[in-house]
């Protein structure tokens, strides 16, 4: 075969693989606009939604005070119990903050929670709860809530409520009477309220109450 020959082959097999291509490709434009590209699955409502859109009152502390405990201490004796509960929440460098025997009500101090290198505090309760808090601003809150209980005894139900530091775009400042810097609830810490709640059955325990 020549090599005229032999070239208008290879001009001809190109050409048929080229109209083959186009062929398919306009084949897959034409099932792209009649099912959609993602075809008719359903699309995830959270991805269509911004980071912002969230419900208001899971941002309460009060949202979160509100559902059940994940640890509870009982005792007869309620000034035992309470002042071990005071002394938990300093064994975790927790600060009092409020006291209210008549409403059962022990609370510390918001306090901005451990960092990565700070090895010698124990109020985070996992290790990615660490890596939360050094990547931005996060504070946790105990609170204590004290019930007494139909036998004449007592229990006492740690809780910690965890919030996020936010601060509004210096942008808009200028237009916001308001503070620029607030703090809303995340979630509550059932991991460090069961931690707390082993350490005051250990104090109970072996102050023999």
């Amino acid at each position: 075969m020549s090599l005229w020959m032999r070239k208008s082959v290879l001009s001809r097999r190109v050409t048929v693989a080229m109209l083959r291509g186009a062929a398919v490709v306009s084949l897959l434009v034409v099932l792209c606009a009649s099912t959609g590209c993602i075809g008719r699955r359903p699309v995830n409502p959270a991805a269509t939604q911004p980071v912002t859109a969230v419900d208001p009152a899971t941002g309460e502390v009060d949202y979160w005070l509100a559902q059940p405990a994940s640890a509870e201490v009982s005792g007869g004796d309620f000034q035992k119990l309470w002042d071990t509960s005071e002394a938990v929440a300093r064994q975790y460098l927790f600060n009092i903050d409020l006291r209210d025997c008549r409403r059962g009500l022990l609370k510390t101090e918001a306090t901005v929670s451990k960092q990565f290198f700070e090895f010698w505090r124990k109020d985070a309760g996992t290790a990615k709860d660490v890596r939360e808090n050094s990547l931005g601003g996060i504070r946790r809150t105990v609170y204590f809530q004290f019930t007494r209980n139909a036998d004449a005894s007592y229990t006492v139900a740690p809780k910690v409520v965890v919030e996020r530091e936010s601060r509004v775009d210096p942008k808009y400042r200028t237009e916001i009477e308001e503070a620029t810097v607030y703090w809303y609830a995340l979630r509550r810490d059932t991991a460090l309220e069961l931690k707390l709640a082993a350490a005051l059955e250990r104090k109970l325990k072996s102050s023999g109450g």
